[in-house]
C-alpha cells in the first residue's frame, strides 16, 4: 500500500513540474516571473492557457485527477500569496531599468556641452589681451563633463560610443580658432538587482596639444587622453512604469597629461600646468513616460572644482608652484522631449523603432572666477574675462532602435546666444548604445 501511494505522489508531481514548464515556455521567461523582459513589438507575451492570474489558484493539471495526499504533503492553493502590484517604491525599481521595452536602454539624453572657459595672457605670450586669450590646453582644451551627455536616469547595462565635433570651441596659443573631435568611451553596470548602476567613461579628445609653443607653426594640435568620469546612480522612486526619479553623483578624475607652455627660441618652458582638477557633480534626474510613444527627462546637476590646477615654474627638481587656479562652479539644467514616430511590425526589421528629440540645455556659472599668475611677468594671468556665463543651447535629433540592442542616434547642437555666452559655433553629435 506504501509502494502504491509512494507512486501516485511522484506521479502528481512530476505532472505539476511538467504543466509549469510548459506555462514558462510559452512566455519564454524565468519561474514565477511570467513576463517578456525584452519583447518584440507590438505583440506582447502572453501566457499559455494554463497559466493562473496572480492570487488565482493553479488549475490541476494532473490526468488521474484528485489525488488523496497526507497533510504533510498537501498545500491549499487559497494559502497562497498574490503577487504584487506595481507600486510606488524602490523595490520594483529592478522592473523598471529591464522590463517594458527596456527603456533606461532606448530613452537616454543626447548632450550639449563643452566646457572650456578659462584663457592664459600676457607679455610672455605675445602681449596678448586676457580678451583674446588662448584656451588652457589640459585635455585637448575640452576639460568638463556633463551628466546629460547620453544618458538615462533608469540604470541600465550597457557600453557605449559617443561621437563629437565641436566647431571652433578653442583657440591655441597662437590665437588660431581649432575644432575639437572627442570619442568617449563608456561602460554602465546595474547593481542592487538593477535599480542602481556605476559607470565609467572614458575620453579621447582631438584637440590642444598639451604642449603649446608661442614661436611654434601649424594647428598645435594632438590627440590626448581626457578626464576619466565615474557615475553612480540609483532610482530612488518609482510610480509604477510610467516614471522614476534617481540621483546620484559624478566624480571627474584628472587623468589627462599636464600642460607645458614653451618657447622654442629662447629654449625655455615659461609655465607648466599640473593637471589636478577633481569634479564633484551630484544631480536629479527625473524620467516620465507621458505615452507609450512619448517621454521626457529633466535633469539638474551641480558642478564644484574642489582644488583647482596648479601653475608652476622652474625646471627638474627646482620647479616651484606660483598659483593655483580653480574653476567656476557651474549649475546644468537640462530638459528632453523625444516621441517614436515609426515602430517595427515585425521583428525582424532592422530597425525596429524611430524617434526624434529635441533638448533644451541652460549651464551658468555659480561663483565669480579666480584670477591666477600663469608665468613668469606679473601681467601673465589666467582666468575668465567674461567672469559669470548664462549659456543657452539647443538639441535636435534622430534615434533608430536597430534588432533589440543597439541605439544609433544623430544630433545637431546649435547655441542660442553670442558673445562669450556662445561657448562653440555649432556641434555634432553620433552616440552608438549597446546594451547587454
Amino acid at each position: 500500500m506504501q509502494g502504491r501511494l509512494w507512486m501516485v505522489a511522484l506521479a502528481t508531481l512530476v505532472a505539476h513540474v511538467v504543466s509549469a514548464t510548459s506555462v514558462w515556455a510559452d512566455c519564454n521567461c524565468a519561474p514565477k516571473k511570467c513576463q517578456c523582459v525584452n519583447p518584440c513589438p507590438p505583440v506582447p507575451c502572453q501566457p499559455g492557457t494554463g497559466q493562473a492570474m496572480p492570487g488565482q489558484p493553479t488549475p490541476s493539471t494532473s490526468p488521474m485527477g484528485e489525488v488523496p495526499m497526507t497533510d504533510d504533503l498537501m498545500q491549499p492553493a487559497d494559502d497562497l500569496p498574490a503577487m504584487p502590484l506595481p507600486s510606488t517604491t524602490f523595490a520594483t525599481s529592478a522592473q523598471f531599468a529591464s522590463a517594458n521595452e527596456n527603456i533606461g536602454f532606448r530613452d537616454a539624453t543626447i548632450g550639449d556641452f563643452f566646457g572650456s572657459t578659462a584663457l592664459i595672457a600676457g607679455p610672455s605670450y605675445g602681449n596678448t589681451n586676457i580678451n583674446n586669450g588662448f584656451n588652457v590646453p589640459i585635455a585637448g582644451g575640452d576639460r568638463r563633463f556633463k551628466i546629460a551627455e547620453n544618458v538615462s536616469p533608469i540604470p541600465v547595462n550597457r557600453w557605449f560610443v559617443n561621437y563629437n565635433h565641436f566647431s571652433q570651441p578653442v583657440r591655441n596659443i597662437d590665437l588660431a580658432g581649432q575644432d575639437v573631435n572627442r570619442v568617449t568611451l563608456g561602460l554602465e553596470k546595474t547593481f542592487l538587482e538593477g535599480s542602481s548602476s556605476i559607470e565609467v567613461r572614458m575620453p579621447l579628445v582631438g584637440g590642444l596639444d598639451n604642449v603649446q609653443d608661442v614661436n611654434g607653426s601649424g594647428s598645435q594640435t594632438d590627440v590626448e587622453f581626457g578626464n576619466m568620469s565615474l557615475v553612480f546612480k540609483s532610482i530612488l522612486l518609482q510610480q509604477g512604469n510610467d516614471s522614476a526619479l534617481s540621483a546620484g553623483l559624478t566624480v571627474s578624475l584628472p587623468t589627462g597629461p599636464d600642460a607645458r607652455l614653451t618657447n622654442s627660441s629662447l629654449g625655455s618652458t615659461i609655465c607648466y600646468v599640473q593637471n589636478q582638477s577633481v569634479h564633484l557633480l551630484p544631480f536629479v534626474a527625473y524620467y516620465r513616460r507621458h505615452t507609450d510613444r512619448t517621454w521626457s527627462t529633466a535633469i539638474a546637476q551641480l558642478d564644484f572644482d574642489l582644488n583647482g590646477d596648479t601653475f608652476s615654474r622652474g625646471d627638474g627638481g627646482n620647479r616651484f608652484a606660483i598659483s593655483r587656479y580653480q574653476q567656476q562652479n557651474f549649475l546644468y539644467l537640462d530638459y528632453t522631449l523625444g516621441h517614436w514616430f515609426y515602430q517595427s511590425q515585425h521583428c525582424g526589421h532592422w530597425i525596429q523603432r524611430a524617434a526624434v528629440i529635441g533638448e533644451l540645455h541652460y549651464s551658468t556659472t555659480l561663483n565669480d572666477t579666480d584670477l591666477a599668475a600663469a608665468g613668469p611677468s606679473s601681467g601673465d594671468i589666467v582666468t575668465n574675462p567674461y567672469n559669470r556665463l548664462d549659456v543657452l543651447n539647443a538639441t535636435a535629433g534622430l534615434r533608430f532602435q536597430l534588432g533589440q540592442d543597439y541605439i544609433l542616434t544623430a544630433a545637431a547642437v546649435a547655441p542660442l546666444k553670442d558673445g562669450p555666452d556662445k561657448l562653440f559655433d555649432s556641434e555634432f553629435a553620433i552616440l552608438l548604445t549597446k546594451m547587454f
